[in-house]
Formats: structure tokens, C-alpha cells, sequence
């Protein structure tokens, strides 16, 4: 990797069990955290700016976009882990899920895709994105899924991926340039 790359998980999103998870936008707090982040002088410095097609993901950069004056790039390939109809599922139901697909990267139910597959498929959009670009800061929001796993295959710690998951915060950020993760996302 030659670029600088700041992960942002999207910020907190509005469950409606009536629109897909794909739809789901930001809550009020979600709004002040992209507010938030686009305040914070920490990104100032982006050259591109590219979210997942996920109305969240693209929601939590708008506020960033209008103070730098840079469009965002949606990339379908950054999405999260596809997870058909889980809008459909219980709390628990999706909770277990979550569990189940991060003890076995190859596990999937539900037509839910694999962790493995996740992984794969994130990974080679970032390469792609990196091959692309030369000596850039690039923004990236996308999902706690894909980047819990991108942040741990990073740094060789995928076990425990649940609570790795489960302690990443909405609008949390992360670095990595080379290949190296100088800010956990977590």
C-alpha cells in the first residue's frame, strides 16, 4: 500500500425493520457524529473520500464532503457482509448470526455471505483502490464487520473477532498505511 488510508465505520443508524439494511440512514446521534467528524480537524488533509453504496456509510461522509469540497466515490465492494432479509431476523437472531459467522470465517446461513468471502472481497477493493491512487489520504467508510475483520487479518488477531466487533464504536477510525495498522480501529 502506497497510500494513507483512515477507516470510519458509518455513524449510528436508524433500525427500521420495514426498510432493508441496505436503506437504513443515520440517527439524530448518527447525524452529530458525522457532523462531528467533519468538525474535528483530523481529516482535513483527505484526497479522496469513498464510502460502501450503504445509505449510512455515504451519510456519515456528507457533512466531511461539503466542508473539503470533495465528492464521494460510492464502491458497491465496501459493503457490509450481505446479509439478505436480516431486517427480518430478532435481535437475537441477528446477534447469533454475528456470532456464528465470526467463530467460523466459513460459516453462513440465512443466504448470509461468509466472513471469509467478506474478508476477500474487502480486501481486494482496497488493494484495487490503492493501485489506483499514488501518495493520497483516502477516506474509507464502510461497516463494522468487513473492517473488524480487515483490522484483524491485519494484525494477525483473528480470534475473538465477536468482541473485537462488539467494542467498535459508530464513527470509530483507524490507519493504515503499508500494509500496517498504526491506529486499531478498535
Amino acid at each position: 500500500m502506497n497510500n494513507t488510508f483512515i477507516f470510519i465505520r458509518h455513524a449510528k443508524t436508524l433500525v427500521d425493520k420495514d426498510v432493508p439494511i441496505d436503506d437504513w440512514i443515520l440517527t439524530k446521534e448518527g447525524e452529530q457524529q458525522a457532523n462531528s467528524l467533519a468538525e474535528s480537524s483530523n481529516f482535513d488533509d483527505a484526497d479522496i473520500l469513498i464510502s460502501s453504496e450503504e445509505q449510512k456509510s455515504f451519510l456519515t461522509l456528507v457533512p466531511l464532503s461539503k466542508k473539503l469540497g470533495k465528492d464521494i466515490i460510492k464502491i458497491k465492494e465496501l459493503g457490509e457482509i450481505q446479509r439478505p432479509n436480516s431486517e427480518k431476523l430478532t435481535l437475537k437472531e441477528y446477534e447469533d448470526m454475528k456470532t456464528k459467522v465470526f467463530k467460523n470465517l466459513n460459516f453462513t446461513d440465512h443466504g448470509w455471505e461468509t466472513a471469509n468471502h467478506a474478508l476477500s472481497r474487502f480486501k481486494q477493493t482496497i488493494n484495487n483502490i490503492d493501485s489506483i491512487y499514488q501518495n493520497k489520504i483516502i477516506i474509507i467508510c464502510a461497516h463494522g464487520t468487513v473492517m473488524t475483520l480487515f483490522f484483524a487479518d491485519l494484525q494477525n488477531k483473528l480470534d475473538n473477532l465477536f468482541s473485537r466487533w462488539h467494542g467498535l464504536e459508530f464513527g470509530a477510525s483507524g490507519i493504515v498505511k503499508d500494509g500496517k495498522v498504526l491506529k486499531d480501529i478498535v
